[in-house]
């Protein structure tokens, strides 16, 4: 079903009065959307083919507008669709660096959204929509300056993207890993001896898709990872024969990982590693063993898992009853908050840290240990805001989130304001 804007309603009763009172030249004003410009779709926009009021559904050409961000700030391109069901295409295509696009109602709701195409590190939606006023939000993934192309277009039309070639790179460029491949060798002798030593490394070029082999002469249960500072690679394990055993694409933010915490068998194996949109630069390829408690901590770290309540594990306790906001200073990794409730309480959780350059997720886990809920960007923005969500009595776990840099690894420090709202059963 297309979304369709809805607009609010006025009081019938003073809108007729007023609309007695106007002249008749007043009454035939343009459509508000086509006239201000400051806080469309929660910010300042610009309007798709660079005039005010752009409508999609009966022009011949594609409406489209170049566009420089630089740092967490996105940009917002507005357009119009008059047709009751429109299907849309909303592309962003960078040279440099990686396009991640959200498609918006005009108060700044998230209709779709999109960060890397099948085979490269532009971005695409695709979906219907009804009649109003739309954005279409740019933000550069990892928040490099980035200069790109952004387009809004019906499918009748040509696509911004249209000249990717299809499986050309990313993941389906790693072609099986024969015999007869070429490949380097990960580690002399056996890995599992290797690895007795600490991980092992290996650096492929960017440009091209690489293979590195590696036997193992016990079962060993390992994490394999293909990393870059700037690049987005992608990474396939291939058995002795080519067979495909696993695969991974940004399980590390922009970053490839596979976890056997089930040992893999003794024989020889074949890691393919390529770059989502190859260009020069380097990959590093790695291997170590996998340790069940580091890999739970890693989790933790990165608000995947909600942390154990026995203490081994910092959580910061917060009494709702007393104190109904607090600060993290965030690092990079996922900070914890935990509090307790003797009732069912419904809650309303505020995260504040765009200020600072932060943009705040909340994963909030209930006492089964079970996702009780979670957000990330509200009202347009990149603060967060969980609720109004009902909770049952028991001790509950929030996780906050920097979604910028959430990779496991530490950084600047970062403060995060969080506000609680309860609201109580009336007795």
């Amino acid at each position: 079903m297309p979304h369709r804007h809805r607009p609010a309603r006025a009081s019938l009763t003073i809108t007729a009065a007023l609309a007695l009172a106007l002249p008749a030249m007043a009454q035939d004003q343009a459509p508000s959307s086509a006239q201000d410009n400051s806080r469309i779709c929660g910010g300042t926009v610009e309007w798709l083919g660079g005039e005010a009021g752009a409508e999609i559904s009966a022009g011949s050409l594609p409406l489209s507008a170049q566009a420089q961000v630089t740092g967490p700030a996105r940009s917002l391109f507005a357009f119009r669709v008059a047709a009751d069901s429109q299907a849309i295409r909303a592309e962003a295509r960078a040279d440099e660096g990686d396009p991640a696009i959200a498609l918006l109602t005009e108060e700044g709701d998230v209709i779709a959204e999109n960060d890397d195409t099948p085979t490269s590190l532009n971005s695409s939606v695709e979906t219907n929509v009804g009649p109003g006023t739309y954005c279409l939000a740019l933000s550069s993934v990892g928040e490099g300056a980035m200069a790109a192309t952004v387009q809004v277009s019906r499918p009748d039309q040509p696509a911004l993207l249209a000249a990717e070639g299809e499986g050309s790179s990313g993941i389906e460029a790693i072609t099986p890993c024969t015999p007869d491949t070429p490949a380097a060798a990960l580690a002399e002798g056996s890995l599992d001896d290797r690895l007795e030593q600490g991980p092992v490394n290996a650096r492929q070029d960017a440009t091209q898709t690489g293979y590195v082999r590696f036997s193992l002469a016990q079962p060993t249960s390992l994490t394999l990872r293909a990393t870059s500072p700037s690049l987005d690679p992608a990474m396939r394990l291939f058995d002795a024969q080519g067979g495909l055993l696993a695969e991974n694409d940004d399980a590390d933010g922009l970053n490839a990982r596979l976890d056997f915490a089930t040992a893999l068998a003794p024989g020889d194996y074949c890691i393919g590693v390529g770059a989502l949109a190859p260009q020069p630069g380097e990959l590093t390829i790695s291997a170590e063993r996998l340790d069940p408690q580091t890999f739970l901590r890693n989790a933790y770290r990165k608000g995947e898992l909600n942390p154990p309540s026995d203490g081994s594990y910092p959580v910061q306790d917060l009494d709702l009853a007393t104190q109904k906001q607090t600060v993290v200073l965030h690092d990079g990794a996922a900070q914890w908050v935990g509090f307790d409730l003797d009732q069912p309480t419904v809650v309303i959780i505020s995260a504040y840290g765009g200020l600072v350059g932060a943009d705040p997720k909340l994963v909030l886990f209930a006492p089964n240990g079970a996702l009780a809920g979670e957000n990330d960007d509200s009202d347009g923005g990149t603060d967060a805001r969980l609720g109004p969500i009902l909770l049952q009595p028991g001790r509950h776990q929030l996780g906050v989130i920097d979604v910028n840099r959430n990779d496991g690894s530490t950084g600047p420090i970062r403060p995060i304001g969080l506000i609680f709202e309860r609201f109580l059963r009336a007795e």
